[in-house]
């Protein structure tokens, strides 16, 4: 079977395995994380939720979703043949982790205090999980930077260091994870993006999500990075290339304005993203955040209209995933915390 087949019939296959509106609005609806749990092991979470044991923690559930995301995840990428843009997005599942250890780096705390918020489970799929000790093992956060060397994350966890050392921001770290994995993705679509070509005259396919990964990547790294007080001159180097419908230009036209204000209006000719009633900058940006993740979402959703059995229906199928697993992890937090079912599904991605 070729690999565009396997793929291919893989997501179709998958994505009927996602849950329906009807059962993400009665999960919502669970009276404790208890039932929550006991409703999920009736799902394809199934075996990882029955791997837990009472009392549970919204955070105990988060893990065992993310767990099932990454062998799904691994179990695609296993026969994905020469789609590697697949491989590629697998290692988002261990900068998830990378970006968890690296921050209680910096903020002092011990290994048995950080454990409990990693799972593992996808550094354990691929060979990594022993360098994932070690990191978070290390005496302190230069020492954790330093075991990363030789990795796809070394320059840029280098970089988020200095900006982390320079500013006292910890979140610098995340940005730069990411960056890692991006600027890996980015490359492998432009050196073969007629392996990843759509075949419809309205693709949404793997070009479509890789650009709005990297532009949402892009232009919320700038806004963020300018609201936290990057040099202008170091938030030029926090961007993603190749570059995508957010240029280059754009970009840092966005560094150099004068107010996070200003950088989201640059944005409008590209992306017409709604802002209004926000009552902060940081406010601003998630919406930002928010409104590239709906778009997102809806070209996941279309690829399946139109690509047929492709590396585009895999990558939306995992795209989707990710979505879910967000999405029960905030009811997740929802019901621990005792909140309406109408305002967890207000607070849920799509």
């Amino acid at each position: 079977m070729s690999s565009r087949t396997y793929v291919g019939t893989k997501a179709f296959a998958l994505k009927g395995s996602l849950l329906d509106s009807v059962t993400v609005q009665k999960l919502a609806e669970a009276s404790s994380l208890e039932e929550l749990v006991n409703r999920l092991r009736g799902s394809p979470y199934a075996e990882v939720m029955s791997a837990l044991s009472a009392p549970y923690t919204a955070k105990q559930v988060e893990l065992a979703l993310r767990e099932r995301l990454a062998v799904v995840h691994r179990s695609i990428t296993q026969g994905a043949g020469r789609y590697a843009i697949l491989q590629l997005y697998y290692l988002r599942n261990v900068a998830w982790d990378v970006k968890i250890a690296l921050k209680a780096k910096a903020l002092n705390r011990t290994y048995e205090e950080t454990v409990e918020y990693l799972n593992m489970k996808a550094e354990g799929l691929i060979g990594r999980r022993d360098l994932m000790i070690r990191v978070l093992t290390a005496k302190d956060i230069s020492e954790a930077v330093t075991m990363l060397s030789g990795t796809e994350f070394s320059q840029d966890v280098e970089k988020a260091l200095a900006s982390y050392s320079s500013t006292g921001e910890v979140r610098f770290f995340d940005l730069y994870v990411d960056r890692a994995v991006l600027s890996a993705i980015s490359r492998e679509y432009s050196l073969n993006s007629r392996l990843y070509a759509a075949r419809s005259s309205r693709p949404k396919g793997v070009g479509d999500m890789v650009a709005l990964d990297v532009d949402s990547y892009n232009a919320v790294g700038v806004l963020r990075a300018k609201l936290w007080g990057l040099k202008e001159s170091d938030i030029q180097e926090l961007v993603v290339t190749p570059t995508r419908r957010a240029s280059q230009t754009l970009l840092s036209g966005m560094a150099t304005a004068e107010s996070v204000s200003e950088s989201i209006k640059l944005l409008e000719p590209v992306y017409r993203f709604p802002t209004a009633g926000a009552q902060s900058d940081e406010e601003s940006i998630d919406m930002v955040e928010d409104a590239f993740a709906k778009e997102l979402h809806r070209t996941a959703e279309l690829a399946f209209v139109w690509q047929g059995l492709s590396a585009g229906t895999i990558l939306a199928l995992i795209k989707l995933l990710e979505f879910e697993v967000s999405n029960l992890s905030a009811i997740a937090i929802g019901v621990e915390a005792g909140m309406e079912p109408k305002a967890i599904m207000a607070k849920l991605a799509v």
